[in-house]
Parts: C-alpha cells; structure tokens; sequence
C-alpha cells in the first residue's frame, strides 16, 4: 500500500505538485501571518500600556449622576462636568481617601460662573475735541465669536462733550448741566429698571456719560481727566471651582503651572477679609480666559447739539440709528479684557472683582439624528435669570441660543442677610503647563482646558475658517469654558452664605467630583486591573455614588449637529472626543480575535482547495482503484491508501512552508520561532486529512464493478447552447460541486477583503471607535492586509484548479470540438468565460456578505461601501478571468489524435 502511494506521488506528478502547492502557500502564509500577529500583538500591548496610565483611574460622581446616553454609549461627555454643582459630602471624600489602595483622591466642587465686568477705556481723539462748543459722541460695538460667524451689534452708548460747568444731583446722582439763568438740564438720569426690562435692549445695554471742559466729570465723580474717554464693557463669564490644593497638585501638578504669584494653600485664613459686607477668598488664576472673542467698536461724532440733551432710555432710543461720521475703530479681544480683570483683582480695586452673584449651568440634552450624529437640544432660559435684585451685567451674547439650563443664585428682593464674597488673587497658573496627559488615554478631566469642538464637515471648516468652536460670552452656549478662578475647599463658606446668595446654595455636600488614582497600577495587566477594580468597588459600597473606571479610557470621536445661531452661526457639524471608557482593556482581549478569523478563513480556502484537488484525483483514478477492488483490496485499505497519498503530500507541504517560513519572516522584519515555525508540519498534515476524508470515503465506497465500466450519461432532451457564454454556462453546471467549491472559496476571500477595505475606507475609525483604537488598529491592519490577500490568492487558485481539472477531464471532448474546426482562440475563450462565471458568482456573493457584515457593524450604509464592493467585485472577476490565462494556454498542448483515437 505504501509503494502503491509512492507510486502515484511519483508518476502522476501534475497532481500531486498542484497540490503541494495549495498546502505549502497555506501553511507558509499561517506561519507568516502567525508571526505578523504576534509582532503586531507585542507592538499593540506596548502601545496601549504606553497609552494606559491616565491622570487617574476612577470618576466618582454623585449618585444618578450618569445620563441615560451615557449608559447606552459607554461614552462620557467631555464637559462632563457642567451641571454637577455638588451632590458629594466632605465625609465621603474622607472615606474614599482612606481606603487601602487609593493614592490620590482629588475633589473639584464647582461653585458656578460669576459675571465680572471689565471696562476697557479708550480717549477721545484730541484733533476731534479741540472744536468748539458742544459734541455728541456715539460708540457702537459689535461682538464677533465662533470663528467670525456669530456677530451680534449691541446697543449704542453715548458721550456728550459740553463746555459749560457740569453738576451732580446728590440725591439720584443724576449728571447735570447748569444753563444761563440758572436752569439745570439732566443730562444722564440714573433710574431703576422697572420690572420686565429686557435685559438685551437698549434700556439694559446702553449708557451715558457727560464730561465738561471746564471741571471734567464734575463733583462727586472722581479726578477730572485731561482728557474724556469712552468704553468697552467686557461682561466675563469666569467659572469658579474648588479644590484641595494638596490632592490637586499630586494629581496633576498645578503647583508647577505656577508662574506668578503663590500656590494655594489649604488654609484659606490667609486673604485678609475686608470687613462688612465684604468676605474676600483666595484664588488662583489662569492665565488664559478659555474665550475666544473680539469686539469691534466704532465711535462716531454725531451732529452737534444744539441744546444740552436729555439723554433718557427713549432718547437713546431714537438716536441709536443716528448716522455720524467714524472717527476712531478698536478692537479688543476677551483675552485682553481678561487680563485687565486679572490687574484690577490683583490691586483689589474696583466692584468689578466682588461676586454680587454667580450662575449655574445645566449639561446638554441631545437627540439621536441621522447619520449617527447627536443633536444639541435648545433650551429657553426665562430672562429673570439675569435678574440679581435690579438687571445684572449681562452680555448680548446671552441672547443667542441656549443649550443649558441656567440658574441665578443671587439676593432675593435685595434683601441681604449675609456678606458678598470678593476674590483675592494670590497667583496665576498656566492651563498649558498643568501636566499633559497622553491624548489617547484622556479621561474626562474638563477643568483647564476647553472642550474641543472640531468642525467635521468641508461646510463647518469653511463657515469656522478650520478653526475649532470655543466658547465665548454665552453662559448657555454649547461650548462651555473650563475653571477659570480655582480657590480652595476651605474657601468654600465665603460663596455658600445662602442668606446672601439664595436659598439655592447647599453647604452640606459641596464636592462635585472625585478622581482617584490607585496606587500600584503600572500597565493594563492583570494585577493592575484587579487592585483598580477592588477600590472602585469599596468605593460603591462604602459611599454608594456613581463609580466609573475610566484607566484605560480613549477619546471616542461623536458628531454633534447644531443648529443655526440667531447672530449669523450657521448650522454646524462638529466632531468631539468624547471620553469612551475600557478602550484598553477591550483592545487586548480582542487583539487577535480579527486575525484569528483570517486565519481559520484561510484554512477553510486551503481544505476546499485540496478537498477539490483530492476528489479529482479519486474522479481520473476511477478505474484504477475499481480494479484494485476487484483484486480483493477491501475498503479500510482501499480508504487507508488514498488519505495517506494525501497524508504524504501534506507532510511535505508543512515541512518545505516550515523551511520557508524562517527566512520569509526574518526578511519582512517579523518574529517567527522555530516552534511556531514547526507548527505548520501538523497544521499541513491536518488540511490534507481533513480535507481527504471526503474523496477518500467515496473512493472506498464506490462500487468495484461500476468503477471499472466507462460512464454514461442519463438520457436527457437535447439543448443547443446559443453560444460560447451560453456552453460555459453549461459546462459550469455539468459539475456544480466543483464550481460551487471554486465559488465559496472565492467568495469567502472577497467577504473579507470588503469588510477589511470598509473598515479601512468608508468608516475610517468608526469600527475602532476611539483615537487609542485608530492607533492600534494601524499597527495591525497590515497583518489583516496581508491574511486577506493570501486568503484570495487561495481561492483564485481554487478557480484555476477547478478551470483546470474541467480542461483535464473534458480533454477528449475539447479535441473533438477542435476537430469540428473551433479554432484555438474560441476554445480559450470557452474556458475563460467558465472561469469569469465562477469568479463573478463568487465575487457577487463574496461582496453581497462583505457588505452586509459591515453595514450591520457600523450600523450604515454610506455610499462609498457601495463603491468598495463594487471594487471588490470587479477585482474578484479580473484576477479570475487572469488565472484561467495559463490553463487555456494549455489547450494548445492537447494531444487531438491520441484522445481521438482512445474514444
């Protein structure tokens, strides 16, 4: 039985060598494709350990605190912290940071924004004031935000220029001008807004001044100038936030980013008080204000009046549309209005800098749009929320749309019961010099630095002049700013007195968030993991709050649609990193999940290929193995015989693929080991077994005495084919299991190779999910490349074997149609077509699942999936259509007269 195989092997050479081939192609690229993953698998687990250490491992936040589209998409918002205003008590602090394993326990309690006016003054021009007699001067200023595409014009203000005495009104503080005889005109009336004022209008926006040329801005009203000027009101929104000054700087170094000034320190008994009603609290300051803003201010000379004017909210009204001549433009940015707040704290000058009242803001709500985009939801603030007892300084800004809830927290009716907290500034930090932290591994930290709305869309990058979306003067805007004034939680009582700021101030759990940082934690090991998850769980049961892992977190890129602004805002489309949790963790557990698909598919192509091979084997040696029944061989032998043919082929495949695999990887920079290089002896020897069982029972099966008589066909009804296409077809159908083997094996590398190139081309991250997941998956997507093509180089082969094997069996039957006159060039046509058949069936449902499996991943359909199945689809048909080329070049070979003569 053994010489009988060896035999075979040896004489009938053709066969023996296609099938060779097909084991040692599979077992070299499983060993290849081994090797890459497992170097793609070392580069990636150094990667995400790289990437693994965040600025802390666990977010505590107070109970309920998790959204509902945050449980559903795993995902944090990056401004997380926006509409969390306490809700965790100084004791659960204490008791997270007493637990064994918690290196830092960081607090933040966010106390709200308070709305400081900083009045930027410019002068008159000279040349200008030199005429004489009375002048009228008007200054307009437009706010101009979001990339240039919000402008919004505020109401006029005026400055009236007289050479008469000026006078003051002691009881109102009205500003006057004394006339010939005696007579007093109001020039400025200072008057109480009545209730129902728009905040927004003129009544609110506007102002006056007067000043004389001969006593200036006349008794009562500080020094007289040399020279008058006018102003640009800045209303900065500044977001105040706590925290503990010693946790802080181990968590993220914010002592470091110091660069004027002192640190916090944890007693905030350091600031002097001021006395009633004043209580001042320590704070330090960033140094950049987090918004991106400027405003244009035109001044205008108006007509010279005739008559000192009564500059009443209805004058101002009807004059806010006077045409004048522009005398002088400016510009100022929030940037430079900030860092005049920042001057007038640190000299503890000015009501600019006290706290009168602050505002809290909601989170935004969002809906589900198309495309997998979320929609901000618009919110209608009331205009009492600007409201502090009169009408509080307030930006035109606020008129805009709305996307938080805002609440004051302010004195009731003007009634005072308590002190008004002032800060006192005793150091400047820089947000850019707080410890970086890896952008892959960011958690949602969201208090230095501002949220990064990213335009997504050529629209949005053209209408933001590829610029990202920043916050500015809009407290309930959809970009909020990060803490601008950090004090510390001892400072906490000046800005919970509730007898001043309302009834809304709750002292009794002032913390917003914690983040803890474990201690021990060196990687995305196993022993890290564990000690992370021990004290994230003894945080749950000891305080009961909302617990969340975030080590091992990466920025997820997620759509945000909004819509059109009042002020000239386009509608946008926005790309923001939000926080998706367990990155990491997922990574590692499916690394080799993706290759490992590839490789059984290649094994799957490889076991059609040689079972396909093997049954035409068993199919050309029909009689051979009929008589040897006749001759007494019994079927376990007749079965043992055949598998060990194919046995033998395997075991040389798998040992000339281990040979080659060695050399192959080292020059492809890839690490393969002898032992994993061994493998692929068993692994050959399995495919051919596994793939022969089939032929080889049929052979052992078959009947001894219908083996050794020539085949003939049923009779049928008589069909003439109406051409070569149409005799392909036929011929196809003649062995429908051989060409569905060709098909499948086609069609399963197709599948893979669409699914690879969708992930590649028309999602582009969105399969991955997250910045450390793009990482990651450029680093083995390579591997994926490489296991795709061989895995559709094997089913090609597949269809050339089946063209083939046709050629072979059909020999009598092709010399018979030459002889009828077919000239060569149809022949080799006839058998390309049958191989374009087979390749277009397989490429067609290859592309057909490829699309399915990835559309159902992402969960769309864009139009460029049907582009790359289209792709797919044309490449499977060509590279068949091209591996017929060879065997139809062999019917030129055919011995016509020899087959003729043996039918």
């Amino acid at each position: 039985m053994g010489r009988l195989a060896w035999a075979q092997l040896r004489f009938a050479r053709t066969r023996a060598i296609a099938l060779l081939i097909g084991l040692l192609l599979a077992t070299t690229a499983f060993t290849v494709l081994t090797a890459a993953s497992r170097t793609a698998q070392l580069r990636t687990v150094g990667t995400v350990s790289a990437h693994f250490v965040p600025a802390y491992d666990i977010l505590v936040r107070p109970k309920g605190a998790r959204t509902k589209l945050e449980t559903q998409t795993g995902t944090v918002q990056p401004n997380f912290l926006s509409g969390i205003y306490g809700g965790i008590t100084t004791n659960q602090w204490h008791q997270i940071a007493a637990i064994p394993g918690v290196s830092v326990a960081a607090p933040v309690a966010l106390v709200g924004y308070s709305l400081l006016v900083s009045p930027m003054t410019f002068p008159l021009p000279t040349a200008d004031l030199s005429r004489p007699g009375r002048q009228l001067y008007e200054a307009t200023t437009t706010w101009i935000s979001e990339g240039g595409t919000s402008r919004v014009t505020q109401p006029p203000s005026f400055t009236y220029i007289t050479p008469k005495r000026l006078g003051v009104i002691t009881a109102s503080d009205d500003t006057t001008e004394r006339l010939p005889g005696g007579k007093r005109v109001n020039i400025c009336p200072v008057g109480a807004y009545p209730p129902g004022t728009d905040p927004f209008g003129v009544e609110a926006q506007s102002s006056c001044g007067a000043w004389s040329k001969v006593n200036g801005y006349g008794p009562g009203r500080g020094p007289s100038p040399a020279n008058p000027g006018y102003d640009v009101s800045w209303v900065v929104p500044v977001l105040i936030a706590a925290v503990d000054p010693v946790a802080e700087a181990k968590l993220d170094g914010l002592n470091r980013a110091v660069f004027s000034g002192r640190y916090l320190s944890e007693d905030a008994s350091d600031v002097p008080f001021s006395g009633e009603p004043l209580t001042a609290f320590p704070v330090l300051a960033s140094s950049d204000s987090g918004t991106d803003e400027y405003a244009v201010t035109k001044l205008a000379a108006l007509a010279t009046p005739a008559s000192p004017p009564s500059m009443t909210v209805r004058w101002m009204s009807q004059h806010a549309t006077a045409s004048g001549r522009v005398i002088a433009t400016v510009r100022t940015t929030a940037q430079q209005a900030y860092q005049a707040l920042l001057r007038n704290m640190a000299a503890k000058r000015g009501p600019y800098a006290s706290v009168d009242a602050y505002w809290t803001v909601g989170p935004t709500a969002y809906r589900h749009g198309a495309a997998r985009a979320l929609i901000a939801q618009l919110v209608h603030n009331p205009l009492s929320v600007w409201y502090t007892g009169g009408i509080s300084d307030v930006s035109v800004d606020n008129a805009d749309n709305q996307y938080r809830k805002v609440v004051v927290h302010a004195p009731a009716n003007n009634s005072f019961s308590g002190n008004f907290a002032v800060p006192r500034l005793v150091g400047t930090f820089n947000p850019a010099k707080v410890r970086a932290f890896d952008p892959l591994s960011e958690v949602p930290l969201g208090l230095y630095q501002p949220t990064a709305a990213v335009p997504a869309n050529a629209a949005s990058r053209k209408a933001l002049h590829g610029s990202d979306l920043l916050p500015n003067q809009n407290l309930g805007g959809y970009v909020s700013q990060p803490a601008d004034l950090i004090t510390s939680l001892s400072a906490l009582p000046a800005l919970q007195n509730a007898g001043y700021y309302g009834i809304h101030v709750d002292a009794g759990d002032p913390i917003s968030v914690i983040r803890v940082r474990v201690a021990g934690v060196t990687g995305p090991n196993p022993v890290s993991l564990e000690r992370i998850r021990e004290v994230a769980q003894q945080i749950e049961v000891r305080t009961h709050l909302t617990v969340d892992i975030v080590a091992g977190s990466s920025p997820s890129p997620t759509t945000i649609d909004l819509p059109a602004g009042k002020f000239g805002q386009p509608a946008l489309t926005l790309s923001e990193g939000w926080v998706k949790k367990g990155v990491a963790v997922a990574i590692l557990s499916a690394i080799d999940k993706n290759s490992l698909v590839l490789f059984v598919l290649i094994l799957v192509v490889c076991v059609l290929f040689v079972a396909n091979s093997a049954s035409a084997a068993i199919r050309a040696r029909r009689r051979e193995l009929g008589v040897l029944a006749c001759l007494g061989w019994t079927r376990p032998r007749l079965f043992t015989a055949v598998l060990g043919e194919l046995a033998a082929i395997g075991l040389a495949a798998g040992l000339l693929g281990a040979a080659a695999a060695l050399p192959l990887s080292s020059a492809l920079g890839l690490h393969a080991s002898p032992g994993r290089a061994a493998l692929a002896v068993p692994i050959a020897v399995a495919v051919a077994l596994i793939a022969g069982l089939a032929p080889a029972w049929l052979a052992a099966t078959a009947q001894p005495v219908a083996s050794v008589r020539p085949p003939v066909l049923a009779v049928r009804r008589a069909r003439q084919p109406g051409g070569i296409t149409a005799l392909a077809a036929v011929n196809v159908l003649r062995t429908p299991g051989r060409a569905l083997v060709g098909a499948i094996s086609l069609a399963v590398g197709i599948t893979a190779l669409t699914i690879l190139t969708a992930l590649t081309f028309a999602f582009r991250g969105v399969l991955v999910g997250s910045l450390l997941g793009n990482a990651v998956a450029v680093q083995v997507r390579g591997v994926d490349y490489i296991a795709v093509i061989a895995t559709v180089t094997l089913g090609v082969l597949a269809v050339a074997d089946v063209v083939f094997l046709n050629i072979r069996e059909r020999a009598a039957e092709l010399a018979t149609i030459r002889a009828f006159g077919w000239p060569e060039t149809a022949l080799s046509r006839l058998v390309i077509t049958e191989a374009t058949i087979i390749g277009l069936t397989g490429s067609l449902t290859g592309a057909a699942l490829g699309l399915a499996a990835a559309a159902t991943f992402a969960g769309q359909l864009p139009a460029t999936l049907y582009l790359i199945a289209a792709a797919a689809i044309t490449a499977g048909v060509l590279v068949t259509t091209a591996s017929a080329l060879l065997p139809s070049r062999g019917l030129r070979h055919l011995p016509a007269a020899h087959l003729l003569a043996e039918e």
